[in-house]
């Protein structure tokens, strides 16, 4: 509502559509949030932080191809590197480009711990065919009985070949009827790609 209210006295206002897009994301409607997101940078076309939040919004609109044009972009217009990182990694996991994932994801935890940065690097680190280290990242979160951990730990099994030892993870960590629904998932998911792992 404040952003709204400061666009409706200057709709140019490239900070106030910067807010708008991201009010737009914190409540889930990430089409809003690129239209204001994207105003924004026609407004103001060389800001990074700008376009690091198309990056992410785009990355949330599930199209990780054009989240990583943008916080290339981002990047090139002088955006803070680190706070990006994350998501970043993201979007080239789901591009199955795992090393590079790993990078930006190291990228962010040198900044400053976040737990769900470590799963990430943890589940990129095993789809690259690193489950000693996969299983070494998340092994502190494991040892205070995550439960996001433990789900992940359940994948790293499977798309180790693991897939029977994953289903018992997966029955003894979650709720029996999302264990029963994710199980043929476990036992099927040696036969995916990197990407769609």
């Amino acid at each position: 509502d404040a952003a709204l209210a400061r666009l409706a006295r200057d709709p140019r206002n490239a900070d106030a559509l910067l807010d708008a897009g991201n009010a737009a994301m914190a409540l889930g409607d990430v089409d809003a949030a690129l239209g204001f997101l994207r105003r924004a940078d026609e407004v103001s076309p060389g800001n990074g932080r700008i376009k690091a939040q198309i990056g992410k919004a785009m990355l949330r609109h599930n199209d990780p191809v054009a989240a990583i044009r943008a916080f290339d972009e981002a990047e090139r217009s002088g955006a803070d590197q680190a706070a990006m990182a994350g998501d970043r990694g993201l979007a080239h996991d789901l591009v199955g480009d795992n090393a590079m994932a790993q990078r930006y994801y190291q990228q962010a935890l040198a900044r400053a711990p976040d737990a769900e940065v470590t799963r990430r690097l943890a589940l990129s680190l095993a789809i690259g065919g690193d489950r000693a280290g996969a299983e070494r990242v998340l092994a502190p979160q494991i040892a205070q009985s995550d439960r996001a951990a433990w789900r992940v730990r359940t994948f790293i099994l499977a798309i180790a070949g693991q897939p029977d030892e994953a289903v018992t993870v997966a029955n003894a960590s979650m709720p029996p009827q999302l264990a029963a629904g994710i199980a043929p998932y476990l036992r099927y998911l040696t036969r995916l790609t990197p990407a769609q792992q």
